[in-house]
């Protein structure tokens, strides 16, 4: 019956953090192959997410050194070397988590500040939580660091040491934090879609594409659960769900991070199956809605600036005189940001386009 449990936990913490690694790994490069459909460069929050990415990679190593070390079994019927391994692939895993979970949700919420930085408070919430996210990712690092003392105590119990008391609850305590970190940033952007002068349909199109966010904080909560199990005396027995719900929730955020800037790749799959419907159309959204957008650096025109007083012709329901059309494509690639850069627009497709209720 040992053997059995032993096996399954093997497999299942072998099998399942290598299947999320891939397809995190081949969203991401999907992501990187969207950029260059646009010749647009890499941008910051490609940089952030990559690293979360690979940080992520040395979690799900861990995860799966403790599949190699008598995981599921009670730490009573393991060897002293295993028993060993276990404690120490519990502790490399605390040490990857938080910061790859803080770069990945930075670069989320620097895309986010990219879009719709002209306005105000998204400026001002976006600096709020980049801030609140490093310093909840470098108290949870080294308080997972230097939780015993000597730090070897942790997974080295034939040391003289000790640990601080409540460790459970610190670890509930961050995975707490990055709960409501999840949801704040899930619902960030909603505010500004359903404002938008769009019909609900494509309101609806652009919540459900953001709002797959909410995977994240599913994984996120299931996490916290089973911290309510953790047995810190007996990793090897209690350990190996909280394993498989951390490779998860760091796939899964890498994931939903970047699905949402593979429109073009969607695009032009739609355009070579004679997809014409989906041809972008200039916005006919309201000028006040517009203006409200002056300034964002996100790839788009600067709407409403003194460079390009094209407000009053849209509003009009006219085309675009100045210079070019507000097709989606020009919106995506022709105006550079002050630090020479673009963004792909990836939602604007979706907003331009015309397709009445």
């Amino acid at each position: 019956m040992a053997n059995k449990v032993n096996t399954y936990w093997k497999n299942v913490l072998i099998i399942v953090p290598i299947i999320g690694a891939v397809v995190a790994t081949i969203i991401y490069l999907l992501r990187l192959y969207c950029r260059r459909m646009k010749a647009l460069g890499l941008l910051l929050e490609d940089y952030l997410m990559g690293t979360g990415l690979i940080i992520s990679y040395c979690a799900t190593a861990f995860v799966i050194d403790t599949a190699f070390n008598g995981v599921g079994l009670h730490v009573a019927t393991l060897p002293k070397h295993e028993q060993m391994r276990i404690q120490f692939g519990s502790w490399m895993i605390q040490k990857f988590w938080a910061p790859s979970m803080a770069f990945v949700k930075i670069s989320i919420v620097v895309f986010i500040k990219r879009l719709f930085g002209s306005i105000r408070a998204y400026t001002i919430i976006s600096y709020c939580l980049i801030g609140f996210i490093s310093l909840w990712a470098l108290a949870a690092l080294l308080v997972n660091t230097f939780q015993c003392i000597p730090v070897q105590y942790y997974y080295d119990k034939d040391l003289d040491g000790h640990c601080m008391k409540g460790q459970v609850h610190f670890f509930q305590a961050m995975g707490s934090i990055a709960l409501v970190e999840d949801v704040i940033i899930l619902c960030l952007p909603l505010p500004v879609f359903w404002k938008l002068k769009i019909n609900k349909r494509q309101k609806i199109a652009l919540t459900m594409v953001f709002s797959l966010g909410g995977l994240v904080c599913i994984f996120s909560l299931m996490r916290l659960i089973e911290f309510r199990k953790f047995q810190l005396t007996d990793l090897a027995s209690s350990s190996a769900k909280e394993s498989i719900w951390t490779c998860l929730e760091l796939d899964v955020a890498i994931i939903c991070g970047s699905l949402p800037l593979l429109n073009p790749l969607v695009q032009g799959l739609r355009s070579k199956s004679g997809g014409s419907k989906y041809t972008s159309q200039p916005y006919t959204g309201s000028s006040h809605h517009l203006q409200s957008m002056r300034g964002n650096k996100t790839g788009f025109r600067e709407l409403g600036s003194d460079r390009d007083r094209t407000v009053s012709t849209i509003s009009k329901g006219g085309n675009c005189t100045a210079g070019k059309s507000w097709g989606s494509s020009d919106i995506e690639s022709n105006r550079q940001d002050g630090d020479g850069t673009s963004d792909m627009g990836s939602i604007d497709p979706v907003i331009n386009h015309r397709d009445p209720e």
